[in-house]
């Protein structure tokens, strides 16, 4: 399963070690950056808008899907550790 999360520039080295530190206990398979999709108050090229919707249309077909419920489950879960 993909997602996208925007992180404030300020708190990228605190976000990126704890990326980390999920990957190493086997949480995350793998992460990797791709860049500033848009900035705010900029439009988003449509060749990229489609390319994060093909991707996810795909991540779908898979069944690599999650409902609301389940991650507000699992964050509280995350949270409670």
């Amino acid at each position: 399963m993909t997602y996208f999360i925007n992180v404030n520039p300020s708190n990228l080295k605190d976000f990126l070690q704890i990326i980390k530190s999920l990957k190493n206990i086997g949480v995350i398979v793998s992460y990797g950056s791709i860049g500033d999709l848009a900035k705010e108050g900029e439009p988003i090229s449509t060749e990229k808008l489609l390319s994060v919707l093909e991707f996810s249309r795909k991540e779908v077909e898979a069944g690599n899907i999650m409902s609301s419920e389940d991650v507000k489950k699992l964050t509280s879960n995350w949270k409670e550790k």
